[in-house]
């Protein structure tokens, strides 16, 4: 039966028919050739980019790791073409869109007919300006089928078994939290000599990657120096190791709370000797009796009480534990009148 053109029937824009023909055929492709994952934009989030191709493995694992595309389908976006291949024309308005992208993308021109896809990822570098807007060429030789894998995948970087990686992590972090030890840091000599601070940072960083960690640690972090043992001095008279200890304190506001203050401990007593000048020492019933800048000193522990208190903000501790440190930090640094 044939209807004449005034007939009252709803009509189908050709151009959409076109899409919905393109979609089908490089769906195919897709899951055929390359054996990935084709997901569609809506229409309505249509900003330039018309879907995207999730990465799966040879075994089915889809990896987390996506290429977006424009498809473009029909004869309308062959016209042009150079000896390289097919000129593609861009929306200006695409451009800041497509360069803020945190994926890759590729242009898609689609041969219905001979169900052909043709694609080029797109770079800045590549482009070129038309009028108002812009162009790139999609090289002929760039057909869109199993041999575009391994090119692809370029683009998208390294698929990383981050789950196997975790599971390192979080067994180091049991063993962190397991029991009621201490956790005690030897420095090398050769870093304090150098003035290396790498180690003692990125260790001290990473005991506190987590909240459960930096909860279980409180005043269970410690300092030593083996390598000075044969030393005659103490640790607080060799300005190599007073100059470094000087510099990490600065590093970090995590001191007052992470490092251990009681008899059993040695680096918060030695960061404060480092910063105060000894005016005397001697030895008294068999013990050090040291003479210090008293004014100084307090500058050091108000430092710990200004370090202590950015510390629990940062890490949202609360009043209660600011205050248990607080009481450390005095019975550690203010001896008792005997």
């Amino acid at each position: 039966m044939e209807l004449n053109q005034n007939s009252s029937f709803p009509k189908i824009n050709l151009n959409t028919l076109t899409g919905e023909k393109g979609t089908t055929v490089l769906k195919k492709i897709v899951e055929t050739e390359l054996g990935w994952l084709y997901r569609q934009n809506h229409q309505e989030s249509d900003f330039g980019i018309d879907g995207y191709i999730d990465i799966i493995t040879e075994i089915g694992q889809i990896t987390g790791k996506s290429i977006a595309f424009q498809l473009k389908s029909g004869i309308s976006y062959f016209k042009e073409e150079n000896e390289i291949g097919i000129i593609f024309n861009g929306n200006r308005k695409h451009l800041n869109y497509y360069l803020n992208l945190d994926i890759p993308i590729i242009i898609i021109l689609l041969d219905i007919e001979n169900e052909r896809a043709f694609w080029q990822v797109f770079d800045a570098t590549k482009t070129e300006k038309s009028g108002d807007n812009w162009k790139m060429t999609i090289p002929k030789s760039n057909v869109l089928s199993k041999s575009s894998k391994e090119k692809l995948l370029k683009y998208v970087g390294p698929i990383t078994d981050y789950v196997s990686q975790l599971e390192n992590e979080w067994k180091l972090n049991e063993i962190l939290k397991k029991g009621n030890n201490r956790i005690l840091f030897q420095i090398p000599k050769e870093d304090v000599i150098n003035k290396k601070y790498d180690f003692i940072t990125d260790a001290l960083e990473r005991i506190q990657n987590t909240p459960e960690l930096i909860l279980h640690l409180k005043s269970r972090v410690d300092i030593s120096f083996d390598e000075y043992e044969d030393d005659p001095r103490e640790l607080f008279e060799i300005s190599e190791v007073k100059d470094w200890i000087v510099e990490l304190y600065k590093k970090s506001n995590c001191f007052p709370y992470l490092f251990a203050m009681d008899r059993a401990s040695g680096f918060m007593k030695l960061a404060f000797f480092s910063h105060i000048p000894i005016v005397n020492k001697s030895i008294v019933n068999g013990r050090f009796k040291l003479d210090y800048e008293t004014e100084i000193a307090s500058k050091f522990i108000e430092s710990l009480f200004d370090k202590l208190n950015i510390y629990c903000a940062e890490n949202g501790l609360s009043y209660e534990t600011n205050v248990e440190i607080t009481n450390k930090i005095v019975a550690h640094f203010i001896e008792p009148n005997e």
